[in-house]
């Protein structure tokens, strides 16, 4: 694999380079999500954090990493809401490794089928919200011992954060379906391109439109290469 052009790195090296800067772009998110509230009014609360999108985005790209950015942002989170207590960390993890249950629909139903039309992408991010939603307010009923109801309608009440969340997270995923390769399994894209350029190869070769001769015409043409080589 080439980059910029100009030297070739492994199929590991890209896949780790990628990895690492969508977790750099998680984290900063989460940093602007925590601490931009403050430069509001008291009480203001509209920002919006990008683990569902992201994490949707890594498991169409590279499949079972995106188990690290679920469960990592989740201790991330609460790392930094300075939590002190472990049932905490506990909850948005577990909330956050629901989304992974989608897996199954990259699975069966098709990582390409789900990029290539605009509806299934938006119902893709759809789900991964309300999973993540459904599988927070199951463990804080667990781990709480409270009231499943009180916690339900407190993560699907579609609060500021809540509703920016999801809108943030349809629209960065309608924004990269559209860009190539950005909303595609890496494999699939990257043994797209080589086709693409081996094809392009041999346009340049042999033209664009390749040139059938019947017998006839090659064994004269064969015959008068015999004749010039006397």
């Amino acid at each position: 694999m080439r980059k910029n052009g100009s030297r070739f790195i492994s199929f590991k090296q890209y896949k780790l380079t990628d990895l690492f800067l969508f977790a750099v772009i998680l984290i900063a998110f989460d940093l602007v999500a925590h601490f931009a509230p403050r430069a509001f009014a008291s009480g203001a609360n509209f920002t919006f954090i990008l683990t569902v999108p992201i994490v949707l985005l890594i498991m169409v790209r590279w499949g079972w990493p995106c188990v690290f950015f679920a469960i990592g942002d989740g201790l991330f989170l609460s790392l930094l809401n300075n939590t002190a207590v472990w049932q905490s960390y506990l909850c948005y993890a577990a909330g956050n490794c629901f989304i992974l249950l989608l897996m199954l629909a990259t699975k069966f139903f098709g990582k390409q089928k789900i990029a290539g039309k605009w509806y299934f992408s938006v119902l893709f991010v759809i789900f991964g919200w309300v999973l993540q939603n459904l599988g927070l307010t199951l463990a804080m009923t667990a781990l709480y011992r409270g009231n499943f109801l009180s916690y339900f309608f407190a993560n699907f009440g579609l609060g500021g954060s809540g509703l920016m969340s999801l809108a943030a997270g349809i629209v960065i995923i309608l924004i990269l379906r559209r860009l190539d390769g950005m909303f595609e399994d890496q494999k699939s894209y990257l043994k797209r391109l080589d086709a693409e350029a081996q094809e392009m190869r041999r346009i340049d070769e042999f033209g664009e439109t390749p040139i059938e001769i019947d017998e006839e015409t090659l064994s004269i043409l064969n015959k008068r290469d015999d004749e010039l080589g006397k």
